[in-house]
């Protein structure tokens, strides 16, 4: 059950499911896009965040070769289902609030 717990303060704690929506709204996303968007976020947290996302498996990250590097994220093909899976949810969610 710990383990349980942990992994949905992880996907479904502050910030990280806005930093899974704009991976998939955006497709790839940058650490300096997601701190605009994010209005709010420490670097820090933002950057604890990501690593916590990928170790889930839910994020990719790619370094880009350039001066200086830059670094996108996308999602994985794990965080491609969990968007997937969350979508009807959401929509379930807009209509029973519209409806009130």
């Amino acid at each position: 059950m710990k383990v349980n717990l942990d992994i949905m303060r992880k996907v479904f704690g502050k910030w990280s499911m806005e930093i899974l929506l704009s991976a998939y709204s955006m497709g790839s996303v940058g650490f300096a896009d997601l701190r605009r968007l994010l209005d709010g976020i420490s670097s820090r947290v933002l950057s604890k965040k990501l690593k916590d996302l990928e170790e889930l498996g839910l994020l990719k990250r790619e370094i880009i070769e350039s001066r200086p590097p830059k670094v996108r994220y996308t999602l994985s093909e794990k965080g491609e289902v969990l968007a997937k899976l969350g979508e009807p949810v959401i929509l379930y969610l807009r209509q029973s609030m519209v409806q009130k």
